[in-house]
């Protein structure tokens, strides 16, 4: 299939109104069902790899892929009834939501697993959209890689002090939080823009912003976590449609892979996936390499990041 196909179909792709999905079956998976319950949602299909978690009670046990494919084939073929509520569970990691999403985008998608779900389901879609011989890879920075050390440094310099709650390059992740190390944001707590009220903080930028910021000077998507309760946060599966389109056509891009100058470190086979919200935020670093491990040769340097 042609990367071309391969765009029309996921252009093609419908974003599903009351539809749910859940990944993680654990406390906080749990907990959105009985939201789902109390508010009447008409569809919600919970995934874990383990198939006694917890919100695997009181749902419908999807017993293998043949009755997952049927189930979304005639659930998902016409609108959703609102008056009725369904909840399925089915015994799977990350690597079968790009199958599930193949019938249908979710109106939301829940993260309820103890990693970066968007960044590496992201990771997951693209290396299984991508036929060709290029790959989409963690950035894990070692201390001698002076070059991308240099580049994890400028990048991460751009956010204040205060708001780098951890910055990890070996595995090329940065954490950010209006929180300081200690403090617990209560379950409650709407995230207001501009102050915090539970420790008497100002705000002048929210992390959702301030790593969209981030995208003049290093290609990147930013998920933005809408609460459904307390608690509990979601990506709008119309973002999510939109961005995979982006970062496919991104990754295929022929401006891609074309040096800007012999002299500068090529960096633009780098670019990041966070998560969001006012107050918290979390930031993967992703490079786009061969399927032979080598790097692409791209055109943005991190001379461009100062």
């Amino acid at each position: 299939m042609s990367s071309s196909d391969i765009i029309e179909d996921l252009r093609s792709l419908p974003v599903i109104r009351g539809y749910y999905l859940v990944v993680g079956g654990g406390k906080i998976g749990a907990s959105f069902l009985e939201h789902a319950r109390k508010h009447s949602l008409p569809l919600v299909i919970v995934l874990d790899k383990d198939r006694n978690a917890p919100a695997s009670s009181g749902t419908e046990i999807i017993k293998d892929a043949s009755a997952l494919c049927k189930l979304l084939e005639g659930k998902l073929a016409s609108p959703l009834e609102k008056e009725s509520s369904e909840m399925y569970f089915y015994c799977a990691g990350l690597d079968v939501v790009p199958f599930i999403l193949s019938f249908g985008i979710p109106e939301y998608i829940i993260p309820a697993i103890p990693c970066h779900m968007a960044a590496y389901l992201m990771k997951e879609y693209l290396n299984c959209m991508n036929r060709d011989d290029q790959t989409v890879t963690e950035t894990c920075i070692l201390p001698e890689d002076e070059d991308m050390m240099k580049l994890f440094d400028k990048f991460t310099s751009r956010f204040p002090e205060n708001i780098r709650a951890g910055l990890y390059p070996a595995q090329g992740i940065a954490m950010l939080s209006y929180a300081r190390p200690g403090e617990m944001c209560p379950d409650g707590c709407p995230g207001p823009e501009k102050f915090c009220p539970n420790f008497r903080r100002e705000k002048p930028k929210t992390i959702t912003n301030y790593l969209r910021d981030m995208c003049p000077w290093i290609k990147g998507w930013v998920f933005e976590s809408y609460q459904m309760k307390p608690g509990i946060g979601a990506m709008k599966g119309a973002d999510m449609k939109q961005y995979l389109l982006e970062m496919f056509e991104y990754t295929h891009s022929s401006d891609a892979y074309e040096d800007k100058t012999e002299d500068m470190i090529a960096t633009n086979e780098i670019f990041f996936i966070a998560t969001a919200c006012n107050c918290h935020g979390v930031v993967n670093l992703f490079r786009i390499c061969a399927r032979n491990g080598t790097t692409a040769k791209l055109k943005w340097t991190c001379h461009e990041l100062i």
